[in-house]
């Protein structure tokens, strides 16, 4: 992943990675066996701005459970294959991030996840509305809690303080447009500054899910290809074409790092935190993410909106209620224990350390303003409280819809394949292209559809079109 995309409780489907996994154990945490079996629990994640933490957290929880608890930590891009051959050799760990790419009604279905018998105590505290149907629950057993707040989004520009002033910019008015971002990328390679990089290699999850939010902010009324008001996928739609048209020039005209068509997001953010580029788009975990990297580079962060393609534009992308942030194994030899370290990440201990990690912001938003962050972390989750919106699901309309999701397959090439091979000249028809993945996801999904009617379900595509949807506001649904 991308890591951020599984984190939505949106319906539609995310795709796996398909690249080598390769897991990194900090030493701090112990060892032991997977949760397929053997003594103690394992807990995978691909929080690169929690490492640390983690590994004093799952010391913590040894210490008040019994069992030793071994956290691993997997670079992002890297975690989904790696659970999926887990998965194949029955030993998936006890606890794990949803970071799969699979629908969580095909997760209960093909037994990766456990139900979670989470104690009345910690569900009391719980902010009301967490728990969806067909999102946390399925037939009413709850198999995840979200930890993170659903209005963020990938696509933040950040940039280095320092590079601005070289090169004559205002750190207090970043680029808002294309043609500002285009003008500050000429200004910065003016001064001699490598403009920005992008993620653009791996499996190009996270470059398809900065386009899929600026499509948003571009014109387009949906969320990942999928039109709200038509209930069509549409991802040769307009927004889609400008937005990777506008990244095809600056990949052309030399604003982006040469080799950034290899980069996998640490590599790119290794590249930013060492001050070799002036910009680099990515989400609100970037400080934290950079940190680990870089720690001198903190005081040189600066943040500003997600730019939209036309100057005057409405600012505002939309997401889905948040899905489960962590799992339980199907496989595991002892979720009672696995389900009390997902417990634990309710305390306020974990929340507050959580908060000032700097990554993904807290479901309550608020917390960020009294915590011990830097202030265009702040700012940008400020930004998020004005500019992210809930989205309409067609699963939160009709729960019945997970049987639908519990068919839904990947699609390849998927939208940030096909702009790899755009911006990389093995595809020269961009909406063509476009067009063929709107058509393959559109045939995916009334494949899955029939299947469902077929064992009973009552659902169909006008499940989801949402004629009233509107801009710049929250969905709210009729009762």
């Amino acid at each position: 992943m991308t890591r951020r995309r599984f984190l939505q409780g949106s319906s539609a489907l995310a795709l796996t990675a398909a690249v080598g996994a390769c897991g990194s154990e900090d030493p701090g945490s112990g060892s032991g066996s997977g949760g397929g079996g053997g003594a103690g629990l394992q807990w995978w994640d691909h929080f690169s701005s929690f490492q640390k933490f983690h590994a004093e957290w799952a010391a913590k929880q040894s210490e008040a459970l019994g069992p030793k608890v071994t956290y691993s930590y997997y670079e992002a891009s890297k975690a989904p294959e790696a659970l999926q051959l887990a998965n194949q050799a029955k030993a998936l760990p006890d606890v794990y991030s949803n970071v799969v790419g699979i629908p969580l009604a095909a997760l209960v279905k093909d037994n990766w996840v456990h139900e979670l018998n989470i104690s009345k105590d910690v569900l009391g505290k719980l902010p009301e509305g967490l728990l969806t149907e067909g999102i946390t629950t399925i037939d009413n057993k709850l198999y995840g809690l979200p930890q993170f707040s659903f209005r963020q989004y990938t696509a933040v520009t950040w940039f280095n303080t320092d590079h601005f002033a070289k090169a004559g910019l205002d750190p207090n008015a970043p680029p808002a447009t294309y043609d500002e971002f285009r003008a500050a990328c000429q200004k910065l390679k003016a001064a001699g500054v490598a403009p920005m990089t992008l993620a653009l290699g791996a499996d190009g999850g996270r470059v398809r899910d900065e386009m899929d939010d600026m499509a948003q902010t571009g014109g387009f009324p949906g969320y990942q290809g999928l039109n709200f008001t038509t209930g069509e996928y549409q991802y040769h739609h307009d927004a889609y074409v400008n937005g990777i048209e506008f990244w095809k020039e600056l990949y052309e005209s030399g604003m982006i790092l040469p080799g950034s068509n290899n980069f996998s997001v640490v590599n790119a953010r290794t590249r930013f935190a060492s001050g070799s580029v002036g910009f680099f788009i990515d989400g609100p975990w970037l400080p934290s993410g950079s940190k680990v990297l870089q720690p001198a580079i903190l005081p040189k962060i600066g943040g500003g909106q997600i730019l939209t393609a036309e100057p005057g534009a409405m600012v505002a992308t939309y997401r889905g209620l948040g899905g489960p942030s962590f799992f339980v194994s199907g496989s595991s030899k002892d979720p009672e224990n696995a389900t009390k370290i997902i417990e634990s990440f309710t305390t306020d201990e974990y929340q507050k350390r959580m908060t000032e990690a700097m990554d993904q912001p807290p479901v309550n938003l608020d917390v960020v303003g009294s915590a011990d962050v830097i202030e265009p972390y702040k700012k940008i989750i400020n930004l998020f409280k004005k500019q992210v919106f809930q989205a309409p699901q067609a699963i939160v309309r009709n729960a019945e819809i997970a049987a639908v999701d519990a068919q839904r397959k990947p699609i390849t090439p998927h939208l940030g394949q096909v702009m790899q091979g755009y911006l990389g000249g093995n595809l020269p028809d961009l909406r063509g292209s476009l067009k063929k993945l709107s058509d393959a996801n559109e045939a995916d999904r009334e494949r899955a559809i029939k299947a469902a009617k077929s064992s009973g379900a009552n659902v169909s595509t006008d499940d989801y079109v949402f004629s009233d949807w509107k801009p710049g506001a929250d969905y709210a649904y009729k009762k």
